[in-house]
């Protein structure tokens, strides 16, 4: 943090810095009595990237399984319309730790670099007491792109390949972010005050859970599949064969998932070994989802704002499980975490943030009805022209209640979907519209380029090392030449 940022956290936090026992700012805990034993000792946020909403047992999977995940989220509250409101990793996570959409924090997608004037939840944590501790899975969250801003320590170790199957990235399975966040706590000890952010990596592409793992659905263990490319190519659905190979790749994708549920249940048991889970704020959360055979993006994200990508994953435990087992339907999005977060922490939230903070403890009022919209990250040929924002030609998307509008300017196309009756979006209410539906159409169509047009995205600048480490790594391991 730069000189300017911090003396501007100090004049906020002022009165928060007043109440906080020092104490927490190092190992060892506080000295004094709890202040207030409403408010959270702990925070611990557990990231899952690129895993549908749809693949959890809690969220009405019958075929995946999640016991760890389902357990967790039987002492919590889940959002079951919970909103990515842009489906790439840095870019999904910077709006996590802002509370900002990607065109005012300045994140477009994977390798720009986070403006370091954002204040990052872990700073704001930082200058409340917390000691920061983050754990990241993936290059893509790596240092140098400025997501570690206020940690006091990020573990960003990718010396771990994961070989079995590829991997397009630098990362590191789930096991090892596990052990390395247990092997810090154990080092170190519990502070009296603890942020810890953990990202799992594993259900991004490729698909290539460690055995037994692999065999958990599919008992080839992906053996004989088709290469990579040939099934993400939209002519892999023409044949018989091709949709089983397909099939079987899903089947791929969920074992990624239940192993990464395995390792996420270390954690926790862990942190209640250690007294921290029921003294914690736990936050479980999916970055974005993933399209299989849906919309013409087999096997990926980023291209598009069907709800295959951007209906992800929420749910919060309060200390002790307090108002376990509710489930809210009404839209949440990940802009509005931070300020929830903040205000069970009785924190203000920074300035400028576009999020809206969900009373945890006051559901019964509702929530009212948000207006929230969505950007892809990738546009055809990954033309780009805009000089202001980078992602002016993608797909977008504006959540109005049951309605969803979907805009695609470099295609030309408009798309809009009851979402109550129509959860795959495959009934475009606009082949035949009526007049009802053309004016309401109409109506989210100009609030969406409204929105567009009132980008004001914070300075970046793109750093092209994600891709060339990668390429590095993989020729080191001789899968390029």
């Amino acid at each position: 943090m730069n000189t300017s940022k911090a003396l501007i956290h100090v004049a906020q936090r002022a009165a928060v810095l007043s109440v906080v026992c020092a104490a927490a700012l190092a190992f060892g805990g506080c000295s004094g009595p709890r202040l207030d034993p409403n408010v959270p000792r702990h925070v611990v946020v557990i990231s899952i990237d690129t895993a549908r909403a749809d693949h959890f047992g809690f969220m009405g999977s019958d075929t995946v399984k999640t016991p760890r995940l389902d357990a967790l989220a039987a002492e919590s509250i889940v959002f079951t319309d919970y909103m990515t409101v842009v489906p790439t990793t840095l870019a999904s996570h910077t709006t996590l730790f802002t509370g900002r959409y990607p065109m005012h924090h300045g994140v477009a997608r994977n390798g720009f670099v986070v403006n370091e004037s954002n204040e990052m939840l872990a700073e704001t944590l930082k200058a409340a007491g917390f000691h920061t501790a983050g754990f990241a899975g993936s290059f893509a969250l790596d240092e140098r792109f400025g997501f570690a801003q206020g940690f006091d320590h990020y573990d960003q170790d990718f010396s771990i390949f994961v070989g079995d199957g590829g991997a397009d990235q630098n990362q590191r399975r789930a096991e090892h972010v596990t052990d390395a966040a247990v092997a810090y706590l154990d080092g170190h000890g519990i502070p009296g005050r603890l942020f810890l952010f953990v990202h799992y990596f594993d259900p991004h592409g490729p698909y290539a859970a460690p055995s037994p793992w692999n065999r958990m659905y599919d008992p080839l263990g992906g053996n004989g599949l088709y290469p990579a490319d040939v099934v993400k190519s939209s002519r892999a659905f023409t044949t018989e064969r091709v949709e089983e190979n397909a099939r079987r790749v899903g089947l791929q994708y969920a074992s990624e998932i239940s192993y990464a549920d395995e390792h996420v249940g270390r954690l926790l048991d862990y942190l209640k070994e250690r007294g921290v889970l029921d003294d914690a704020l736990v936050v479980l959360t999916t970055d974005h989802g993933e399209c299989m055979w849906e919309h013409g993006e087999e096997f990926g994200h980023g291209r598009t704002v069907y709800q295959a990508t951007v209906h992800a994953l929420c749910t919060f435990r309060l200390p002790g499980g307090e108002a376990a087992g509710t489930r809210v339907d009404q839209l949440l999005a990940n802009i509005d975490v931070l300020p929830t977060l903040l205000g069970v922490l009785k924190l203000e939230a920074p300035d400028g943030i576009d999020g809206e903070k969900v009373d945890l403890r006051d559901l019964e009022t509702g929530i009212d009805l948000r207006v929230r919209f969505g950007e892809a990250t990738k546009p055809h040929r990954n033309v780009e022209t805009d000089p202001l924002w980078a992602n002016a030609l993608k797909a977008r998307c504006i959540r109005v209640g049951r309605y969803k509008y979907v805009w695609t300017p470099y295609a030309h196309t408009r798309e809009l979907y009851d979402l109550n009756v129509d959860r795959d979006e495959t009934n475009n209410l606009l082949v035949q519209p009526d007049e009802e539906t053309a004016r309401l159409a109409a109506d989210f169509h100009t609030r969406l380029v409204e929105w567009t047009e009132s980008a004001d995205p914070l300075t970046s600048t793109f750093d092209p090392s994600q891709r060339e480490e990668s390429i590095r790594r993989l020729r080191s391991l001789g899968y390029l030449q």
